[in-house]
């Protein structure tokens, strides 16, 4: 397993389709959410925070491709936010959002993701991640001595029976089981399958 590390800008073309494809897998014919017309790709799933400059982790393996993802992003204030308190500096948060793993691939694998996303955003001075979490995911947190804390309703714009979680990047637990773990490149993963990076595309 390794974590890919890239921004949409940076994303070679075969990889943003496989990303799609799984996004679609998991969260438009898993879950159930709608994918706006506008943005409808057949069997891909893509929303309005896809913009260039926005990170990805990317889970891959060789023999299942994409098992996993979290895409990180500046937090962005809802827009009926009237009466809710943020608990937070605005500029010291990123949203995590399109956070999932294959836990047949690997039963743990939501933590390497989140180790990975709270090392990115402590590199970048980030305090915490927002994200939206189910009970299932909070139960493995607890497990694994995660921490976290319950957010108010409507501070971020969530899909049904998702809430807000603070996630502070400090991380003593993940730190014990993964520090020392890299990031990959698109590039030094994706030869592996015979593909090509000269032909990546920028969107």
């Amino acid at each position: 397993m390794k974590i890919i590390q890239t921004q949409l800008k940076d994303m070679p073309s075969s990889l943003l389709a496989e990303l799609g494809t799984y996004r679609y897998s998991v969260f438009a014919r898993g879950e159930g959410w709608s994918i706006p017309p506008r943005l409808s790709t057949p069997g891909q799933e893509y929303d309005r925070y896809d913009r260039s400059d926005v990170t990805w982790l990317i889970a891959w393996t060789v023999h299942k491709g994409i098992c996993g993802c979290a895409r990180l992003l500046p937090w962005q204030e809802p827009e009926v936010s009237e009466g809710i308190v943020l608990p937070f500096e605005q500029d010291k948060v990123w949203e995590m959002s399109r956070y999932s793993a294959r836990l047949d691939i690997d039963a743990e694998l939501p933590l390497n993701i989140l180790w990975h996303s709270v090392q990115l955003a402590e590199l970048s001075g980030i305090e915490y991640l927002i994200s939206s979490a189910t009970p299932m995911l909070e139960q493995m947190f607890a497990q694994h001595q995660v921490i976290y804390e319950p957010l108010t309703p409507g501070l971020i714009q969530s899909e049904d029976n998702l809430f807000a979680i603070r996630i502070p990047v400090v991380q003593p637990a993940l730190a014990d089981k993964y520090r020392g773990t890299r990031r990959f490149s698109p590039e030094e993963v994706l030869p592996s399958l015979g593909v090509s990076v000269n032909w990546q595309t920028h969107r």
